[in-house]
């Protein structure tokens, strides 16, 4: 499973500091609830962008196993979106119409990924229903967007609540944030 921790670093921050290594266990597993039952498993990389520079920058994504259940949980940094290359801060000023130079540089990625969300819309839709805000039965994904934003305040907040609460992104419902069964 992949829950999403909040970080208040940059991504070059986080990869200077070696912040990895100073996520901190969950103290439930998001799959079984048991208490107490995550183990370090190690680290994973993945790649995010820059904003000042048009490059990527490795990080290393921390990773526990339950003890009980025998799932992996990943903490993924909130700059990064799951599956997503293009740091958070530069996807929320895309969809935000902003014209930063990150946003230009990224802007193609940033349109398909606006295009997934529109496509995913109606599923999302139904899984979070009025959670953050009612939305006219004929609202658009741009709508909800405006809502989610305002309840939140940031994408960074609203993928970690979208992941932890209804288990969905913005952008499709991953595998990866989703229960298991185990046995007992």
């Amino acid at each position: 499973m992949q829950i999403i921790v909040s970080v208040a670093l940059r991504p070059e921050q986080y990869v200077e500091t070696e912040h990895h290594r100073q996520i901190l266990r969950p103290s439930t597993c998001p799959n079984c609830r048991k208490v107490g039952e995550l183990k370090a498993k190690g680290y994973y990389g993945r790649f995010v962008t820059l904003l000042l520079v048009a490059a990527v920058l490795k990080i290393l994504v921390r990773r526990f196993r339950c003890r009980h259940c025998d799932i992996t949980v990943s903490c993924l940094p909130d700059f990064a979106q799951p599956y997503r290359p293009v740091q958070t801060q530069t996807i929320e000023a895309g969809f935000q119409g902003k014209n930063e130079p990150d946003v230009q540089r990224w802007a193609g990625l940033i349109g398909g990924y606006w295009k997934r969300f529109e496509r995913h819309w109606p599923q999302l839709r139904g899984r979070v229903g009025a959670a953050f805000g009612r939305c006219a039965p004929e609202a658009t994904a741009r709508q909800f967007w405006e809502k989610l934003l305002g309840a939140c305040g940031s994408l960074n907040t609203a993928t970690r609540q979208l992941v932890h609460d209804f288990g969905e992104t913005l952008f499709a419902t991953y595998q990866c944030h989703q229960p298991k069964s185990y046995q007992a």
